[in-house]
Parts: structure tokens; C-alpha cells; sequence
């Protein structure tokens, strides 16, 4: 549980491969959720990098999302405007951030290495400089005594995810289902 002074943010992105700068964050989703209700959202689409490559096993599989890459692909702004957008509506929150993904590692090294290239900064960070994060399946797991393989978002107990959307790859769609699942985990 988070105190009366802390927000958890919600991320999902999308991506061409696995890592940022090689390649790009095609998009980014973001709510603001405390422990009962969302509280805020943001939502952008990125250009690709100049200098970044696409990774064909990652383009392979977006061919069979069409739909889901025909969005990320729509309205698409410079990284350099959307990402201190992105800073500031963190900023504007009167509270210490929580960020939280599933899997934090992927979607947050993106979202930090974008930060810093764009925004100089990352706001997810305390006093110290030090990461303030929850990854939402290793919660799962050590919560329900579950290996961590049955706590992913296909293999969690389905009590988990109610009222959670359907996941689309939608980065926003995908960040309020990700919130919808930590409320219920939270609430239990």
C-alpha cells in the first residue's frame, strides 16, 4: 500500500524491438491510479528515432496486429516535444510517484532512457535519485505465494482481472487495464 502522499503511474508502451535507442517507443501510456480509482491519464504517439533500427522479429509480430499498429503509427509527434509533455503531467501530480508496469523492466527502461535523452530528467526518481517502482507481477507472485511465470497478465488468478479491458496494444487501453489489475491486487 502507498501512503496518503504517493501515486502509483501506470505505463505501457510499444515498441520496434527490445531496447531503447537501438530502437524506438512507438508509443506511451500512462494513468495516475491511487489505491480505489484512476486519477489522471496520458497518451502519445512517437516518431521512430533518426538513428534507430527496427527489429524484424518485433515487425513480424506486429504484422499480425494490424490494427494495433495502424493506431501506433497514426498522429505520431516528435519524441522530443511528446516526452517533457510527459514529464510535466508527472510534475503536476502533488505527489511522490510510484511507477509501475508489467514488466517493469522492459516498459521503464524505455520510459527512463527517453526521460533522459529528452526531458533530462526522470521523475520517477526520489530525493536520492534512487528508482521508486513496483513491477505488478512480482507483487502477484510474492502477494499469492505464486511462481512468477503464473502471475502474468495470462496466467494470474482471473479474479484479478476484473472490469480489466480487453488487451488491445494500445499503450493507453493497456495502461488502464495494468491499473484496473493493481486496484483489485491492492483491494484484496
Amino acid at each position: 500500500m502507498i501512503g496518503n502522499k504517493e501515486l502509483y503511474i501506470v505505463i505501457d508502451i510499444e515498441t520496434d524491438g527490445p531496447v531503447p535507442g537501438q530502437y524506438s517507443m512507438l508509443s506511451i501510456g500512462a494513468i495516475a491510479t491511487n489505491e480505489a480509482v484512476e486519477v489522471g491519464e496520458f497518451y502519445a504517439k512517437l516518431l521512430p528515432l533518426d538513428s534507430a533500427s527496427r527489429q524484424p522479429s518485433t515487425m513480424e509480430w506486429w504484422a499480425t496486429q494490424p490494427e494495433a499498429w495502424e493506431e501506433v503509427n497514426k498522429d505520431q509527434r516528435p519524441p522530443e516535444l511528446v516526452i517533457p509533455e510527459f514529464r510535466d503531467w508527472l510534475k503536476g501530480f502533488e505527489a511522490s510517484l510510484v511507477v509501475t508496469a508489467h514488466p517493469i523492466g522492459f516498459d521503464y527502461a524505455f520510459v527512463s532512457w527517453y526521460l533522459w535523452k529528452f526531458a533530462d530528467e526522470n521523475p520517477f526518481t526520489n530525493s536520492n535519485g534512487a528508482l521508486v517502482s513496483l513491477d505488478i507481477a512480482s507483487y502477484i507472485a510474492g502477494k499469492y505465494d505464486l511462481r512468477l511465470e503464473d502471475s502474468k497478465r495470462h496466467t494470474m488468478p482471473d479474479e484479478l482481472k476484473i472490469g480489466m479491458p480487453i488487451h488491445s496494444h494500445n499503450a493507453l487501453d493497456d495502461a488502464r487495464g495494468y491499473g484496473v489489475i493493481l486496484r483489485n491486487v491492492l483491494q484484496a
